[in-house]
């Protein structure tokens, strides 16, 4: 009986039967698959080195199938731009899958312990800013206390936290709690545990005017910026503090202005316009304030997606009354895009100084945001160019005197070195004599160091951002 069996299969496969093939279950695609394609199509739509990326589109799937994630997949599409020198243009375009971004800078809510941190020396750690309404300020922390000892762990010297490629630092400074040990100025210490939670960002940390000689001086601490219109077009909280922070400068009769921006990594075009437009002298009228470049394929884009963005030149218009002769900014490698943009558009139109460390981040070039399943793209579509034609400092702009951070004295302080610097040129003309080498461990004032590379990475955690929403 078997053999009949297997006389009937075989007489069945004669030689001209035909083995169906067999194939592989096709597998449904995973929300990641299709956001992998998404970012190649529109980061390809918008990007404003268009004519530099692949050309996906015979194989878009074979070739967004060869990375494990989509911020991968935008990662290996930003090195496709370069310099002459043969490095990546774009170390900006990033995926934001939690709306961080507009969160902050669109509507100035934040997540966080509320304060910052930076390296004095190559031993001391600082904090180097507090946010307003955070829990680290609620707990009474300042800029200039001293870092002892974060989450049990009291060795925190730049070697021992390079070690680590500064995971320890990081995972502290991003976790859910934290637990500190503070040395205040005055020598006595205070140990504290901090709580994530949400709060209202609140941009000015300080301002002052002193009085040098028979000038006025104003002086304003700005952290990020927030945007000063909201979603509906009207004005944010934002708005309504600069304007009242201007009409003091007015009446203070304040002629000199010094900006600090030494750790405000962008935020708002509208923002960057709307100070342009507070802080530009009288002389601008409704002259040309800059413009942008992008891809010559965009509007098209845009107009198939029924999406409007005006990237037409930008004109100033100024309507309050301060009229500036002269204005100090102050930097450091954390000073960036939309930071940038203000000082790039005053720059041909009143006298700038900048004061600070080596020279600002080096991002002339911006974004929007792109909604793909939930996840915000923001790939480089832009670039700004001042009323002279100038915009490429993807290098940084250098400052006219180096002064170091002094981590030990608090914004607005006269004393602290980058500020006594500004003052000092209001009061003679010129700047001190003061001469401090650019190299990163070259003392200063005796036996204080710095550490500009550490810093560099502590500074630049935060988004570096120029944004149109």
């Amino acid at each position: 009986m078997v053999m009949g069996v297997l006389t009937l299969v075989m007489s069945a496969c004669s030689e001209d039967t035909v083995m169906p093939k067999l194939e592989r279950p096709k597998q449904a695609d995973t929300d990641e698959d299709l956001l992998k394609d998404s970012v190649y199509l529109y980061t390809y739509g918008f990007y404003l080195w268009q004519d530099d990326l692949p050309d996906w589109f015979g194989d878009v799937r074979g070739n967004t199938g060869r990375f494990n994630s989509a911020d991968a997949v935008l990662e290996s599409l930003k090195t496709y731009a370069q310099d002459e020198k043969g490095n990546p243009l774009d170390r900006f375009s990033f995926l934001d899958r939690w709306g961080t971004v507009n969160a902050e800078i669109q509507q100035g809510l934040a997540g966080s312990f509320g304060f910052d941190v930076r390296y004095h020396n190559d031993t001391d750690l600082y904090i180097k800013k507090v946010d307003p309404g955070s829990p680290a300020d609620q707990a009474g922390v300042k800029r200039g206390w001293q870092v002892l000892r974060i989450n049990g762990r009291s060795d925190l010297s730049l070697a021992s936290i390079e070690a680590d490629n500064f995971d320890f630092l990081f995972n502290a400074l991003d976790g859910n709690s934290v637990d500190l040990l503070l040395r205040k100025p005055d020598g006595s210490e205070v140990s504290l545990q901090l709580n994530r939670s949400n709060y209202q960002l609140q941009p000015i940390l300080a301002s002052q005017v002193y009085t040098v000689g028979e000038k006025k001086v104003g002086y304003f601490a700005f952290d990020a910026f927030v945007s000063t219109l909201n979603d509906w077009g009207n004005a944010t909280y934002v708005k309504q503090q600069l304007d009242q922070l201007m009409t003091r400068f007015e009446g203070a009769g304040v002629e000199e202005m010094i900006v600090d921006l030494r750790y405000n990594g962008g935020g708002a075009v509208v923002t960057a316009e709307y100070l342009s437009n507070l802080l530009a002298p009288s002389s601008v009228g409704s002259g040309l304030m800059y413009t942008n470049k992008v891809n010559p394929r965009l509007d098209d884009f845009l107009l198939a997606h029924r999406v409007r963005i005006d990237f037409s030149p930008v004109h100033f218009h100024k309507t309050n009354a301060l009229n500036l002769r002269r204005i100090y900014f102050l930097v450091t490698e954390g000073t960036a895009s939309a930071s940038e943009l203000l000082i790039n558009n005053l720059t041909p139109h009143v006298d700038v100084k900048l004061i600070g460390e080596h020279r600002t981040y080096g991002k002339p070039v911006g974004f929007f945001n792109w909604n793909i399943l939930g996840v915000d793209l923001y790939a480089v579509s832009f670039q700004t160019f001042n009323s002279v034609g100038y915009g490429n400092y993807f290098s940084g702009m250098e400052v006219d005197k180096l002064i170091y951070d002094d981590l030990t004295k608090d914004f607005g302080d006269v004393e602290e070195d980058m500020i006594a610097e500004a003052l000092y040129y209001v009061r003679n003309g010129s700047f001190s004599d003061q001469q401090v080498s650019p190299q990163a461990k070259t003392a200063v004032n005796g036996t204080k160091t710095r550490t500009p590379s550490l810093n560099g990475v502590l500074d630049n955690r935060r988004n570096k951002g120029m944004y149109l929403f």
